[in-house]
Protein backbone atom coordinates (compact mmCIF):
# COMPACT_ATOMS: atom_id res chain seq x y z
CA UNK A 1 0.00 0.00 0.00
CA UNK A 2 1.86 3.22 -1.06
CA UNK A 3 1.71 5.87 1.72
CA UNK A 4 1.09 9.79 0.69
CA UNK A 5 2.76 12.38 2.31
CA UNK A 6 0.42 15.15 0.94
CA UNK A 7 -3.42 15.46 2.03
CA UNK A 8 -6.05 17.65 3.02
CA UNK A 9 -4.43 18.59 6.38
CA UNK A 10 -1.62 21.04 6.76
CA UNK A 11 -0.07 21.79 9.62
CA UNK A 12 1.16 25.05 11.08
CA UNK A 13 4.18 25.96 8.98
CA UNK A 14 2.67 24.55 5.68
CA UNK A 15 3.68 20.82 5.68
CA UNK A 16 1.04 18.86 3.98
CA UNK A 17 0.20 15.41 5.86
CA UNK A 18 -2.02 12.63 5.60
CA UNK A 19 -3.50 10.35 7.96
CA UNK A 20 -1.18 8.25 8.42
CA UNK A 21 1.73 10.25 8.29
CA UNK A 22 0.47 12.43 10.83
CA UNK A 23 0.49 8.88 13.55
CA UNK A 24 3.94 8.30 12.20
CA UNK A 25 5.06 12.41 13.17
CA UNK A 26 3.50 11.91 16.39
CA UNK A 27 5.31 8.46 17.38
CA UNK A 28 8.32 9.70 16.67
CA UNK A 29 7.74 12.93 18.52
CA UNK A 30 6.70 10.93 21.97
CA UNK A 31 8.94 8.10 21.60
CA UNK A 32 12.09 10.83 20.75
CA UNK A 33 10.91 12.81 23.26
CA UNK A 34 14.28 12.03 25.62
CA UNK A 35 16.44 11.52 23.83
CA UNK A 36 15.67 13.45 20.42
CA UNK A 37 15.87 10.68 18.05
CA UNK A 38 13.83 7.12 17.98
CA UNK A 39 14.88 3.47 16.67
CA UNK A 40 12.76 2.48 13.37
CA UNK A 41 11.89 -0.69 15.51
CA UNK A 42 10.34 1.49 18.60
CA UNK A 43 8.23 2.98 15.66
CA UNK A 44 7.37 -0.31 14.27
CA UNK A 45 6.36 -1.58 18.05
CA UNK A 46 4.27 1.90 18.76
CA UNK A 47 2.12 1.84 15.48
CA UNK A 48 1.92 -1.83 15.06
CA UNK A 49 3.61 -1.75 11.32
CA UNK A 50 6.63 -3.86 10.01
CA UNK A 51 10.05 -2.69 9.84
CA UNK A 52 9.82 -2.12 6.12
CA UNK A 53 6.51 -0.13 7.08
CA UNK A 54 9.07 2.16 8.76
CA UNK A 55 11.66 2.60 6.51
CA UNK A 56 9.25 3.00 3.59
CA UNK A 57 7.74 6.25 5.57
CA UNK A 58 10.84 7.53 6.94
CA UNK A 59 12.07 7.75 3.75
CA UNK A 60 9.27 9.75 2.30
CA UNK A 61 9.02 12.25 5.64
CA UNK A 62 12.74 12.83 5.14
CA UNK A 63 12.63 13.40 1.54
CA UNK A 64 9.44 16.23 3.03
CA UNK A 65 11.39 17.58 4.93
CA UNK A 66 10.00 16.55 8.09
CA UNK A 67 12.68 14.34 9.82
CA UNK A 68 16.38 13.20 9.69
CA UNK A 69 16.98 9.27 9.10
CA UNK A 70 20.25 8.59 10.41
CA UNK A 71 21.76 4.85 9.72
CA UNK A 72 22.35 3.25 13.04
CA UNK A 73 21.14 6.54 15.10
CA UNK A 74 17.43 6.77 14.26
CA UNK A 75 14.97 8.57 12.95
CA UNK A 76 14.96 12.64 14.56
CA UNK A 77 12.15 15.34 14.26
CA UNK A 78 13.05 18.44 12.05
CA UNK A 79 11.52 21.83 13.23
CA UNK A 80 8.68 20.99 10.67
CA UNK A 81 7.69 17.94 11.50
CA UNK A 82 7.72 18.78 15.59
CA UNK A 83 5.42 21.47 14.63
CA UNK A 84 3.39 19.65 12.62
CA UNK A 85 3.32 16.73 15.19
CA UNK A 86 2.65 18.78 18.33
CA UNK A 87 -0.33 20.62 16.28
CA UNK A 88 -1.68 16.89 16.02
CA UNK A 89 -0.42 16.44 19.83
CA UNK A 90 -2.69 19.20 20.61
CA UNK A 91 -5.59 18.34 18.51
CA UNK A 92 -5.71 15.22 19.93
CA UNK A 93 -6.14 16.26 23.29
CA UNK A 94 -8.56 19.05 22.65
CA UNK A 95 -10.43 16.14 21.47
CA UNK A 96 -9.77 13.79 24.63
CA UNK A 97 -10.07 16.32 26.96
CA UNK A 98 -13.79 17.27 25.77
CA UNK A 99 -15.06 14.01 25.52
CA UNK A 100 -13.57 13.01 28.83
CA UNK A 101 -15.00 16.24 30.83
CA UNK A 102 -17.97 17.08 29.14
CA UNK A 103 -19.22 14.07 27.97
CA UNK A 104 -17.98 11.28 30.62
CA UNK A 105 -16.47 9.44 27.70
CA UNK A 106 -13.14 7.69 27.49
CA UNK A 107 -11.39 7.90 23.74
CA UNK A 108 -8.65 5.61 23.16
CA UNK A 109 -5.35 6.97 21.59
CA UNK A 110 -6.62 6.00 18.09
CA UNK A 111 -10.45 7.71 18.59
CA UNK A 112 -9.35 10.60 19.37
CA UNK A 113 -6.75 11.10 16.67
CA UNK A 114 -9.05 10.40 14.09
CA UNK A 115 -11.53 13.03 15.63
CA UNK A 116 -8.92 15.60 15.69
CA UNK A 117 -7.31 14.90 12.66
CA UNK A 118 -10.91 15.53 10.50
CA UNK A 119 -12.64 18.48 12.17
CA UNK A 120 -12.01 21.58 11.03
CA UNK A 121 -10.27 24.30 12.97
CA UNK A 122 -13.47 26.19 13.96
CA UNK A 123 -14.59 22.74 15.25
CA UNK A 124 -11.04 22.31 17.46
CA UNK A 125 -10.64 26.10 18.62
CA UNK A 126 -14.76 25.80 20.44
CA UNK A 127 -14.09 22.22 21.49
CA UNK A 128 -11.25 24.20 23.06
CA UNK A 129 -13.22 27.12 24.42
CA UNK A 130 -16.01 24.37 26.45
CA UNK A 131 -12.70 22.55 28.49
CA UNK A 132 -11.08 24.69 31.31
CA UNK A 133 -8.03 22.92 32.11
CA UNK A 134 -4.35 21.97 30.54
CA UNK A 135 -4.19 19.35 27.71
CA UNK A 136 -2.62 16.32 28.95
CA UNK A 137 1.05 16.22 29.22
CA UNK A 138 2.46 15.29 25.62
CA UNK A 139 0.82 18.60 24.80
CA UNK A 140 2.89 21.36 25.42
CA UNK A 141 1.22 24.41 27.72
CA UNK A 142 2.19 26.84 24.92
CA UNK A 143 -0.43 24.80 22.79
CA UNK A 144 -3.18 24.88 24.24
CA UNK A 145 -5.00 28.47 23.03
CA UNK A 146 -3.26 27.86 20.18
CA UNK A 147 -4.97 29.20 17.33
CA UNK A 148 -3.38 28.69 14.27
CA UNK A 149 -4.17 25.31 13.75
CA UNK A 150 -5.18 24.24 9.98
CA UNK A 151 -6.30 20.42 9.91
CA UNK A 152 -9.00 20.25 8.05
Amino acid sequence: MATEITSSATGPVGASVGRRTGQYLLAIDWLSEDTGRVAPGEIAARLGVSGASVTEMGSKLEEAGLVTVKKYTGVKLTDEGREVARELAWRLCVVENFFEEELSADLNEDQSYEIGYTLPPEAIKRLRNLVDHPCIDRCPQTRQDYDGCRIA
